[in-house]
């Protein structure tokens, strides 16, 4: 039995910055929406389920700090990304729907390893319950 795909939301104001991430996450089997504002990306969050939000830290067009709070609870998980010279690092925030603030920021490649067990433990956890 296939699982079903896992769902991310890339907050970004611009596409092309947000290209390289998705094209990754689609390898990995992602299904992947984009939002452009945080205004935006709250009505997304409201309206349908995500595994897993990747935000810049800052986007423009609403409070982007209210953006947490909407998982809090829900199964989803939540990371910010801060560009630095020559890259940028990993928050995370919330983890399937708990606060996690304090939490040690990742490097690129940290994040990709901890990407892949996300999603692999997001299409573990849907094929259990699609079984029972």
């Amino acid at each position: 039995m296939e699982s079903s795909r896992v769902r991310v939301l890339l907050v970004n104001q611009s596409v092309s910055d947000a290209s390289h991430i998705v094209e990754y996450l689609k390898n990995l089997g992602c299904l992947c929406a984009l939002s452009r504002s945080a205004k935006e990306a709250r009505a997304l969050l409201l309206k349908e389920n995500f595994d897993l939000v990747l935000s810049k830290f800052e986007v423009p067009g609403g409070d982007w700090h209210e953006l947490p709070e909407l998982l809090i609870g829900r199964e989803m998980s939540f990371f910010y990304f801060y560009a630095v010279e020559g890259g940028c690092w990993w928050i995370p925030r919330v983890s399937r729907g708990q606060e996690c603030r304090g939490k040690a920021a990742l490097r690129p490649a940290e994040f990709a390893h901890v990407l892949k067990e996300m999603i692999a433990d997001v299409q573990t956890s849907d094929r259990s319950i699609r079984v029972h």
